[in-house]
Order: structure tokens, then C-alpha cells, then sequence
């Protein structure tokens, strides 16, 4: 079942293998913040000029964007030897 929480406050989302993200609520006015982000606009506009550049390509861009703006926080996010990783920016991406 699918519950809705209309709850505007961040919340822990369960993930698997022991992550959670602390993640705000998806709201418009995220999605449009995510919009005027530099990467977004230019993979956009490369987009527009370039036939082989594929949708996934933006769609990839644009969920990246909104990850770094929604995630708040992190568990269980470790290097390659397993040492708890900060949330950062760059994490996020990879």
C-alpha cells in the first residue's frame, strides 16, 4: 500500500544494505530551484543543439540536481574501506 504523508518536515527514507537518506519532501518549488541549476540548463541547451544527446541523458542531470537539493543527510554511505563517508555534493552525484 502507498501511503501518503503530506508532512513538509525531512524524513528518513529506508534504503537498502543499512542506507537512509534524510530527505526533504519533493515540492514544486524544488523541482523549479532544481530547474535553474547551471548543469541542468546547460545540459538543456546541449540538448537542444545536439540530436544525439538522449533525454536519459538529461533525466540523469536533472535527478542529480534534485538529490543534491532534497538529501539533507546520510547512514551507511562508506568509502572503499568501508569508513562512513560526509555528505557531500560530489557524493551525491556519484
Amino acid at each position: 500500500m502507498l501511503r501518503l504523508n503530506l508532512s513538509t518536515e525531512p524524513r528518513w527514507l529506508d534504503l537498502d544494505h543499512g542506507v537512509r537518506l534524510l530527505v526533504e519532501p519533493l515540492t514544486t518549488a524544488i523541482m523549479l530551484a532544481a530547474r535553474s541549476d547551471p548543469k541542468i540548463v546547460a545540459a538543456a541547451a546541449e540538448a537542444e543543439s545536439d540530436a544525439n544527446h538522449s533525454n536519459e541523458d538529461l533525466a540523469r542531470v536533472v535527478a542529480k540536481a534534485v538529490a543534491r537539493i532534497t538529501v539533507k543527510d546520510w547512514e551507511g554511505v562508506g568509502d572503499e574501506d568501508g569508513k562512513p563517508l560526509a555528505l557531500t555534493p560530489e557524493g551525491i552525484d556519484a
